[in-house]
């Protein structure tokens, strides 16, 4: 692709993989944006209006979440009501790459039309491909609690806790974008054509949960929610408050480890108390474990219980919030948060030795590469002019 917008980054492992990416929810869109971020030249087809992920959330985040969502890519806005958008759908699905979308109805009625050399890859909602066996709602909001996840949130005897981000829809983008890469590999050995991939949202963290259904079959019965807790009581595991309001979690899965912390905080007589010596013990008296802890704990400053675990060997660490994560050294020396545009955002991730991790550019006004896009499918510079007067494109 000759033209400087949509120039493919060659020192990135995906660079000349084409995606094409038509949404309305999250999952599709960071399966794209991930490609995006190891080169992949991704095409937003968006209509007039711009894709609904430019207006996901508050009006006050909205700007700030497609800033991280939308970068890297190209945004080639189309009129799907004028005769001429069937030229452009024609130059596009002779392209070999990736098609990421979800049943929103602009999606399907370009997916309908793209052909079958682009691996179409569809991340619906829970329910929208099988109504007949789902009548709840089948918004994506509601992956979380179908996957089986929101049962172990929360307080044992309150209600399950719902995820601040769309987890599921995260989740399933990264699993989308492995599948694919796999499913484009193989057929590329089997000299076929790719075959499509389904997912529903809450597959992802089905699969991610996968030792939930195992302890079911163990136990014969469900794991229940369990707090901050290991599951099963297995060992001690939650999180409390320090005297200055922090908040600490601490994790001791093993017994060396959890009998020096138990030392730390009340000394040999705690340690060796027949209570809570061994993993069995406290599994029957966790509740009276976690009050001699948040006692510990409460009466003592962050920095004086972060200092002593280090110094005894244990783990417990700070609960971090964004404004934490920001200044953190290690986050600041692995350079974990970038900037773009005056927005700070995820850093390219897995940090690569030897690689440039800068990200590539903004993320596009509606429109912005429309007509870079018509070039490089196949358009002269007229064709794609003509086609920006008749309105079945549309550059920004």
């Amino acid at each position: 692709m000759p033209q400087e917008a949509v120039r493919a980054d060659v020192a990135r492992p995906l660079a000349g993989l084409i995606v094409v990416e038509i949404t309305a929810t999250p999952a599709a869109a960071f399966a794209a944006a991930l490609a995006a971020d190891h080169g992949a030249t991704v095409i937003v087809c968006e209509p007039a209006e711009g894709s609904p992920l430019r207006r996901l959330g508050p009006e006050s985040v909205q700007a700030h979440w497609w800033a991280a969502l939308g970068r890297g890519k190209l945004s080639l806005c189309l009129d799907e009501h004028k005769p001429e958008f069937a030229a452009v759908l024609s130059r596009l699905e002779g392209r070999s790459g990736i098609l990421f979308r979800d049943e929103w109805a602009f999606a399907r009625c370009l997916s309908d039309r793209l052909g079958t050399q682009l691996l179409d890859v569809c991340l619906n909602a829970t329910g929208t491909d099988r109504r007949d066996l789902w009548p709840w709602s089948t918004r994506s909001e509601f992956a979380a609690a179908a996957s089986g996840v929101m049962a172990l949130t929360g307080a044992a005897d309150g209600f399950g806790v719902a995820p601040e981000l769309p987890l599921a829809d995260y989740c399933a983008g990264t699993l989308a974008l492995s599948a694919a890469l796999a499913e484009l590999r193989a057929a590329r050995l089997a000299d076929r054509t790719p075959r499509p991939l389904r997912f529903a949202l809450h597959e992802a963290l089905m699969r991610m949960n996968e030792w939930q259904v195992a302890i079911a079959s163990g136990l014969d019965r469900a794991e229940r929610r369990n707090g901050n807790r290991f599951p099963m009581n297995s060992n001690i595991g939650n999180i409390f408050k320090t005297s200055d309001g922090r908040l600490i979690t601490v994790s001791a899965a093993t017994q060396p480890v959890a009998a020096r912390f138990l030392a730390m905080i009340g000394g040999p007589a705690l340690a060796q108390d027949p209570r809570f010596a061994t993993p069995a013990a406290r599994r029957e008296n966790m509740d009276a474990l976690d009050a001699e802890i948040a006692t510990w704990i409460g009466a003592r400053p962050a920095a004086d219980v972060l200092r002593m675990a280090r110094e005894c060997d244990v783990v417990v660490g700070p609960v971090h919030d964004a404004g934490d994560i920001e200044e953190h050294p290690q986050v600041v020396a692995r350079a974990n948060v970038v900037a773009l545009d005056g927005r700070p955002m995820p850093a390219i991730t897995p940090r690569q030795v030897g690689r440039d991790q800068s990200v590539p550019r903004h993320a596009p006004r509606i429109g912005e590469h429309s007509k870079a896009v018509l070039e490089a499918i196949g358009f002269e510079p007229e064709e794609a002019q003509a086609l920006l007067e008749t309105g079945a494109v549309k550059k920004g």
